[in-house]
């Protein structure tokens, strides 16, 4: 078969075919059919394919050398072309070609072609950016490492920084240059001139429509008046006014020398405040996201002139503050903490009465069993020597008994030599001592000479010569009964004793020595046998006068008597004198506890003295006195331990005692005196003075010990929740603001509050109270320390003024002035301007002022919005970024006027110029 009978298969811009017999029914399958049909065949597989397109037809560009050269592609179907990526696009065929039926098919296919091509680059620009944070796109683009890197950052920054917009854009002019495209060819018929030129007009009827509605967008507004029919050129500058007075982009500008890049501001406006994240509902303002000051001083000024944006805010922030505050306030009854605090007093104080009443029985019972059982010193001193003096009788009466056995038989003595020896100690005798001391039973002995008798003695009668009647006188007896002796010598023995206890120790020397002969003459004139037994006597009558007699002894005071009978020694003293301490003279106790220790009267008499000897000292009161007292009295109370014990008991009573006392006034005067004790202070002040009572806490020394203990002596499950609401009470009182807000709404005192929970005392009485819960008291410090730092641009007014001079910033500025109205009025009237040119001027003048009025106000409406809305102020400051404000309307697919497809169309309708030969090399790839 030759050449010329090969079928004809027309390329992308064949020649013109005729339409007479067309069907030029319109549907919406129809439609879409060609749509899709030119979106997968004439888009997609022609963008997808051409990268090997382009490889494989390089070597056709040295035809355009001088000569003829001849050069064709490297493949007539080069593996991942067009012809096969539209082959897979059809899943191999799988999916037929549709065929446009009319002129609107055909123009709905080229628009799917626009749209399949620009489709391509776009999926593989939102790829890459999907990978990427615009920061680094826009790094990427401003500083590349490589031209790749800068390339792609180019292409792709626009998908990044609005990816919405650029999808919109370049689909609207890849539908513009697609229905341009397809009205051209319809009109000229097909070719790559009509296709391209219908293409680039297309493109440029959109752009010129866009421009013109805007324009008469912003004419409509001026003539209605309203700021909100806004258009870009407001936004822009208040895009521009939060740039140029942001002290961050300042500093920027001054590091960089170039464009400023908003981004990082951008993204401070979208990160949460401090205060929006404690305080849910709560929205800061552009100051308060960014902490920037220029923007903090704007936010001032502009809130001033216009703060209607500014008031609603707050009103909903102080809302938000409210609610958060109510659900930090403990739900605790500050009269249930006070009532149990004075119930713990109360119980406190009367335990301390009772321990004290208590001690009081206890000693009161030792106190009783320690009192003397004889009431007087006399009873006691009389009870002592009555025992002491039984024991003396009985023991003379012993002495006697030994004496008495020598007078029994009757023993007759010849005395003469003791009348010697008598008659040698008087002649010793000076004549003083003599007459003074020379005692009676001297004469006794002298009488006891044998004398001579007369031979005759006078019998009284008389005879009758009147003379007396004698008598022979009886034989003279030389012996006297040796009881005349020992009575004489117990005589002496009487005096001797009498002489010394009375002091009188001269005329006790004298009698002792007739005492000493009378003994001498008893040892030379008695029998062995009596000797023996007036020895004895003699030893015993000396024990008993060591025992009883011996001068300065109190057995001897204690017994001694004085004339008359009595006693030389007081019933009141004799007590005293034997309760002698350890380091008295100790002898004498001992020797009435050897002669009467067993004797009742005498122990009694010895308790009750040292009894009565405590109670008059009131050392029983005094447990330390009492226990030195018995300390030094360890020989006496060592034959009384009962004694002993019940002393120790009385002194152990009267500690206890007074101990309790000291509790009980202690503990009352503690719980009942303010400054004394968290309890007292708390409690001066009545149920309905919460606050007074609270600050006695916080202004404590040490307010943590002061909760502390509050919370121990309440002693309830409620008292921490209790406290902590009347700690509240210091909250609200502090951090209310006393005015309102403009709807009556309570406001809050961030710094205040923030400053009241740092306060070191403030603080630790919070902590205490919140030890079981710190992350409740950790958000609650959250919350006021970050409501302490919103609302800054309140404090950006200068310095030392009211701020009034930052809000005046209102003129008059009238559209069209009566002077305007007059100097036309006046022009036309001199035939300078005619009333038509005039009119039209004066509608200029009014609308192009109107329109600049407008603007002001949108520009004013829109910063106010802005500073009250930081996500809006983030979106403007994204959209005119001068680092990337290019990209917004940067196009991707389109250059000057000419598109990206309409050259790849351009390429493959130029690929080869002989139909048939293209036709042939068709027709054999399909086999």
């Amino acid at each position: 078969m030759g050449l010329d009978e090969l079928p004809h298969i027309p390329s992308a811009y064949a020649a013109p075919t005729e339409y007479s017999t067309e069907d030029t029914s319109f549907t919406i399958e129809g439609l879409l059919a060609s749509i899709a049909d030119g979106f997968r065949e004439k888009g997609v597989a022609y963008a997808a394919g051409a990268p090997v397109e382009l490889v494989n037809n390089a070597p056709r560009l040295l035809n355009l050398l001088p000569g003829e050269q001849g050069f064709g592609p490297i493949s007539q179907h080069p593996v991942g072309g067009i012809d096969d990526m539209d082959w897979a696009l059809r899943l191999g065929g799988v999916i037929p070609d549709y065929e446009p039926r009319n002129a609107a098919e055909r123009i709905a296919n080229r628009i799917g072609g626009e749209l399949g091509a620009t489709a391509v680059p776009l999926a593989a620009g939102l790829g890459r950016v999907a990978g990427q944070t615009t920061a680094q796109i826009n790094r990427a683009a401003a500083a590349p490492s490589s031209v790749g890197q800068g390339l792609a950052a180019q292409f792709t920054r626009p998908l990044a920084v609005n990816p919405a917009g650029a999808l919109a854009r370049e689909g609207a002019y890849a539908t513009a240059a697609g229905t341009g495209a397809g009205v051209a060819t319809e009109m000229f018929g097909d070719g790559p001139v009509a296709d391209t030129l219908g293409s680039i007009a297309g493109t440029g009827a959109l752009a010129t429509g866009s421009a013109a509605s805007q324009a008469l967008w912003n004419l409509g507004a001026a003539a209605v008046g309203a700021p909100k029919f806004r258009g870009g050129a407001v936004d822009e500058a208040v895009a521009d006014h939060l740039m140029n007075n942001s002290a961050q982009l300042a500093a920027q500008q001054s590091a960089t020398g170039g464009n400023v890049d908003t981004q990082s501001l951008v993204d401070a406006l979208r990160r949460e405040a401090p205060v929006e994240t404690a305080v849910p509902g709560y929205r800061a303002n552009i100051a308060d996201r960014t902490g920037d000051t220029g923007l903090a001083t704007l936010a001032y000024n502009v809130d001033a002139n216009t703060p209607g944006a500014a008031i609603t805010r707050r009103n909903a922030n102080d809302a938000a503050v409210g609610d958060v505050i109510a659900g930090m306030t403990p739900q605790g009854n500050p009269a249930r903490v006070r009532t149990d605090l004075q119930t713990s007093v109360d119980n406190r104080i009367a335990e301390a009465l009772g321990l004290q009443e208590a001690a009081q029985r206890q000693f009161d019972d030792a106190s009783q069993a320690v009192a003397p059982t004889l009431p007087t010193a006399e009873a006691r001193g009389s009870g002592i020597r009555a025992a002491l003096a039984d024991a003396y009788a009985g023991a003379q009466d012993d002495v006697r008994q030994k004496y008495a056995a020598l007078d029994s038989d009757g023993t007759l003595v010849n005395p003469q030599r003791l009348v010697e020896r008598s008659t040698v100690t008087d002649a010793n005798l000076a004549p003083n001592d003599a007459k003074r001391f020379r005692p009676v039973e001297a004469a006794t002995i002298q009488e006891m000479r044998p004398g001579d008798q007369a031979p005759f003695r006078e019998t009284g009668l008389i005879n009758e010569f009147n003379r007396p009647i004698m008598a022979e006188n009886p034989p003279v007896d030389q012996t006297v009964p040796l009881s005349d002796i020992m009575a004489t010598r117990s005589g002496l023995t009487d005096d001797v004793r009498a002489a010394r206890a009375a002091g009188q120790n001269q005329a006790a020397r004298i009698g002792g020595q007739y005492v000493d002969d009378i003994d001498a003459y008893l040892e030379q004139a008695l029998t062995p046998e009596l000797q023996q037994q007036f020895s004895d006597a003699r030893t015993a009558r000396r024990d008993v006068a060591d025992r009883f007699e011996r001068p300065g002894t109190a057995n001897a005071e204690a017994l001694h008597t004085r004339e008359g009978g009595a006693y030389a020694m007081d019933d009141s003293a004799v007590g005293p004198r034997y309760a002698q301490p350890d380091k008295g003279r100790l002898s004498d106790l001992k020797s009435l506890l050897a002669e009467a220790g067993t004797d009742p009267r005498a122990r009694e008499g010895l308790a009750d003295t040292v009894l009565a000897d405590v109670e008059a000292r009131g050392l029983v009161n005094k447990p330390e006195a009492l226990m030195k007292y018995l300390g030094e009295r360890q020989v006496l109370l060592g034959e009384f331990p009962e004694l002993r014990q019940k002393l120790e008991a009385a002194g152990a009573a009267s500690g206890e005692l007074s101990t309790a006392t000291r509790a009980a006034q202690d503990t009352e005067k503690r719980l009942t005196t303010p400054g004394r004790s968290p309890e007292a202070s708390y409690l001066k002040y009545s149920e309905d003075r919460v606050l007074d009572s609270v600050r006695t806490v916080t202004n404590a020394a040490d307010p943590r010990e002061a909760t502390r203990q509050l919370v121990a002596s309440a002693g309830s499950p409620t008292a921490v929740q209790d406290l902590r609401t009347a700690l509240w009470e210091e909250v609200k009182n502090r951090g209310r603001l006393s005015s309102p807000n403009a709807t009556g709404g309570q406001r809050w005192n961030g710094r205040v509050l923030r400053d009241l929970f740092e306060d070191p005392k403030f603080s630790a009485v919070a902590e205490e109270l919140w030890t079981d819960d710190p992350e409740d008291l950790a958000n609650i410090k959250e919350v006021f320390s970050a409501l302490a730092g919103a609302e800054g641009s309140s404090r950006a007014k200068a310095v030392n003024t009211s701020g009034t001079g930052q809000a005046v910033t209102g003129k008059y500025d009238p559209s069209l002035t009566t002077a305007s109205v007059a100097s036309r009025a006046r022009s036309v009237n001199r035939g300078q301007l005619s009333p038509t040119i005039a009119g039209i001027d004066l509608v200029g003048t009014w609308l192009r002022r109107k329109s600049a009025q407008v603007q002001s106000r949108a520009v004013d409406q829109i910063t106010s919005e802005v500073i009250n809305n930081p996500g809006l102020a983030a979106d403007l400051l994204e959209r005119y970024n001068p680092a990337t404000q290019g990209a917004y309307t940067r196009m991707l697919t389109q250059k000057w006027g000419v598109r990206a497809p309409t050259l790849l169309q351009l390429l493959d309708g130029l690929e080869n110029e002989d139909p048939t030969l293209e036709a042939l090399q068709e027709a054999d790839w399909r086999q």
